[in-house]
C-alpha cells in the first residue's frame, strides 16, 4: 500500500465515521419515538420520518466512503476507524440535549482516538486476496447468521431487559460481515469495472446485508438508549470484520508477539473509550411509548390534568 492509497483509505475512513455517527445520532432519535414492536411496522414507521430518511442518506455516504477506503486499504485499517462514529455521534447529541462534553467523555474520545491510532500505525503492511473460496465464504456467512439468528431468538423470546444489548450483536455481526464483503467488493470494482461485477454474488450479498443491518439497528435503537446498543455495535463491527479478513481474505494482524500485544491492547484501549462514551448520559435517548404501560400513560395524563388551575377533583 503506497502513501497515496493509505491516506485516501484513512480520509474516507474518518469521514464515514462522522457520517455513520451523524446518521446514527438521527436514527436513533426516531427510532426511540416509535410505539410499534414489529420490525416491519417500525421501518414502516420510519420511512416517513424526514429525519430518519435523513439519517439512512448519510449511512449510504458513509457505506459509500467506507467502500472507498476498502478499495484503498485493508480491513484492519478502515474497520477500527470507521468504529470511532461514536466519537461523532455524541456531540450531536450534546448540541441536541443542549449540554457540555464533559471530561470524562472527552478522555473517552482521546482514548478511541489512541487505541484506534496505535492500532492502524503498528498494522503490518497489507496483504490477502480481493477474493476467496466459496467454501471460507460460506462458512463465515453461515457463523454470523448462527449467530444474529440466536441472538435475534434470545431477544424476542427472552428477558426484554437485554433486547437491544442482543439486537446490537447480531446488527455489530452483520455489519462486521458486511465490511469484509464491501472489501472483495470494492477491490473487484477497481479491477474489473461495473459491467464484470454485476455477474458475481458481492452485489446481492450486499444488498441483503443492508437490509438486515438496516433493520437490525433500527430495532435495536428502538428498545434501548443508545448507550446500550451502539457501544456494542462499534466493538463487534471491527472484531469481526478483522476477524473474517483474516480467516476468509489472508489480511494479516502483527507478526510477532510484541507487536501483536501493542495491537491488542490498543484495541482494548479503543474498546474502553467506546465504553466510556457508552456511559454518558447524553447517549441514553428517550422513553420509548410502547415501554408505558396503559396505566402508567392514564396515571400521568391525570396528572397533567391535576396540575392545571382550577382543576377540581370529582366526588
Amino acid at each position: 500500500m503506497t502513501a497515496g492509497a493509505a491516506t485516501v483509505a484513512v480520509l474516507a475512513a474518518l469521514g464515514a465515521a462522522a457520517a455513520f455517527g451523524f446518521g446514527v445520532a438521527l436514527q436513533h432519535r426516531q427510532a426511540r419515538q416509535q410505539d410499534s414492536r414489529g420490525p416491519l411496522r417500525l421501518l414502516s414507521r420510519l420511512v416517513r420520518r424526514r429525519q430518519w430518511l435523513a439519517g439512512i442518506g448519510l449511512a449510504v455516504a458513509a457505506y459509500g466512503l467506507q467502500g472507498l477506503a476498502l478499495a484503498f486499504g485493508p480491513l484492519a485499517l478502515v474497520a477500527p476507524l470507521v468504529a470511532t462514529d461514536l466519537a461523532f455521534a455524541l456531540p450531536v447529541a450534546a448540541y441536541w440535549e443542549r449540554r457540555r462534553m464533559r471530561r470524562r467523555e472527552w478522555a473517552g474520545c482521546g482514548l478511541v482516538g489512541a487505541g484506534v491510532g496505535v492500532f492502524v500505525a503498528t498494522s503490518p503492511p497489507p496483504a490477502g486476496r480481493p477474493a476467496a473460496p466459496a467454501g471460507d465464504w460460506l462458512a463465515a456467512f453461515g457463523v454470523v447468521g448462527l449467530i444474529a439468528v440466536l441472538t435475534v431468538a434470545l431477544a424476542v423470546f427472552g428477558r426484554t431487559g437485554h433486547r437491544a444489548a442482543l439486537l446490537a450483536i447480531a446488527a455489530g455481526v452483520v455489519f462486521g460481515l458486511t465490511a469484509a464483503v464491501t472489501l472483495s467488493f470494492s477491490r473487484q470494482l477497481r479491477s474489473g469495472g461495473l459491467g464484470s461485477i454485476l455477474a458475481h454474488w458481492q452485489p446481492w450479498a450486499l444488498i441483503a446485508l443492508g437490509i438486515a443491518g438496516v433493520i437490525l439497528s433500527a430495532s435495536a435503537y428502538q428498545a434501548g438508549a443508545l448507550r446500550t446498543s451502539l457501544p456494542i455495535m462499534d466493538t463487534l463491527e471491527p472484531v469481526s470484520a478483522v476477524l473474517i479478513g483474516t480467516a476468509v481474505l489472508g489480511e494479516r494482524l502483527a507478526g510477532s508477539p510484541a507487536g501483536l500485544a501493542v495491537q491488542l491492547g490498543a484495541a482494548a484501549t479503543a474498546v474502553a473509550g467506546i465504553l466510556v462514551l457508552g456511559r454518558s448520559p447524553l447517549t441514553a435517548g428517550v422513553t420509548v411509548p410502547a415501554q408505558r404501560s396503559a396505566s402508567a400513560v392514564r396515571a400521568a395524563d391525570r396528572d397533567l390534568v391535576a396540575s392545571r388551575p382550577g382543576y377540581r377533583p370529582r366526588d
